[in-house]
């Protein structure tokens, strides 16, 4: 009986090693299982509950139970990996089975993105055949590698759900193929905090999202602190901010303010930013107003309610200043200028938005550093 187990055991090991994707014999690899951090956006490596997680274990105490179940979605966590293989499959689990939302698309949502570095700083995207079911599957085949140029194989960057949480994951190339996971890079990160916006809502795919398009823009690292619908300026979470050696704080939380008195904004406001600098006199901090795309809305009371919120954000940004405290910038929504094709909803950026915001963002970061 022993033996008839053993053998079981050992037959399901080589079934898992030695799938097929296609007509090809494939080896797979499962990041988590590596023993060392390969996940880039990722702020907390060491010390996460679970692997794909954006928060440390102990948030789980401190924040809200929204804050935390969002801080679980894989938003901004990447990995990159360098292969010579033209066939890449990837394979995964999320635990969220509500894949799309009635505004935002199952690829954006529960799907991953493959970009391609290329020699002179520009980005590849690769196409995926997917498949959404209990096991998520995304085919990339006869990836044009030029191997003249790329002899030892191109890296690639891989972009995870952007609000779904991923509970397993592989990668797979063909046996023959050279595979390498690469680790994070060692800057100092561009870190958001923010709302659904900042989140990846609702970009087509994770490569979309601004945080995204901006980080493959800037080369920068990128640690996304978006939570939808409850970027508030908390203390609880900007205590954690500060446990990061951030190269820029980006504060985009008004739009998830709205329903505050203007006081209690500008309390948040004044508070994060002290905190940010008393922890580092130097570090870069930008304050984003409400995007809103104010300027070609109908509803008048919308138009009233983002004309106050920006106001108040406005008077907190003068106050700051007439403290004495230097490095501190403002985007204001006139300089992202969207429009009413820009968005899904009235608020949430389609592509288009998302490719806007993104150069907004990055005129002013270059200026700033």
């Amino acid at each position: 009986m022993k033996y008839i187990l053993f053998l079981l055991a050992f037959l399901n090991v080589g079934l898992l090693y030695g799938q097929k994707a296609g007509d090809e014999k494939m080896k797979w690899l499962n990041p988590a299982q590596l023993g060392f951090s390969v996940l880039e956006g990722q702020a907390w490596p060491a010390e996460v509950k679970n692997f794909y997680d954006r928060f440390p274990a102990k948030a789980e105490k401190s924040v809200r139970k929204e804050v935390w179940q969002l801080s679980r979605n894989a938003a901004g966590v990447k990995l990159r990996f360098k292969t010579d293989a033209k066939n890449i499959t990837v394979r995964y689990k999320v635990e969220n089975k509500n894949y799309a939302m009635n505004h935002f698309p199952a690829t954006g949502v529960s799907g991953v993105d493959l970009y391609s570095r290329n020699r002179d700083g520009s980005w590849a995207w690769a196409t995926g055949k997917y498949r959404f079911g209990d096991t998520i599957s995304y085919r990339y085949q006869n990836l044009d590698l030029d191997s003249e140029k790329y002899p030892e194989g191109r890296e690639f960057h891989l972009y995870l759900p952007l609000y779904n949480t991923v509970s397993w994951l592989e990668i797979g190339v063909p046996e023959q193929n050279s595979f390498e996971m690469l680790q994070p890079r060692k800057e100092k990160p561009i870190v958001v905090y923010g709302t659904s916006i900042a989140q990846g809502g609702c970009a087509s795919r994770p490569g979309m999202a601004w945080t995204a398009i901006l980080e493959r823009k800037l080369e920068m690292p990128l640690i996304n602190l978006g939570f939808s619908g409850n970027g508030r300026l908390e203390k609880e979470v900007v205590d954690l901010l500060l446990e990061i050696d951030a190269g820029v704080y980006v504060l985009d939380c008004l739009p998830n303010l709205e329903g505050f008195e203007s006081s209690e904004v500008e309390s948040r406001i004044l508070a994060t930013v002290k905190a940010i600098r008393k922890k580092d006199p130097r570090v870069p901090i930008v304050l984003t107003e409400h995007s809103g795309f104010i300027e070609n809305r109908l509803d008048s009371s919308t138009r009233q309610s983002l004309n106050r919120i920006n106001g108040v954000s406005k008077a907190a940004f003068r106050k700051l200043r007439a403290e004495g405290i230097k490095n501190i910038h403002m985007l204001p929504n006139s300089k992202v200028t969207m429009g009413t094709e820009g968005t899904v909803d009235g608020a949430h950026p389609s592509d288009l938005g998302m490719m806007l915001y993104a150069e907004a963002y990055e005129k002013l970061i270059k200026s700033i550093l």
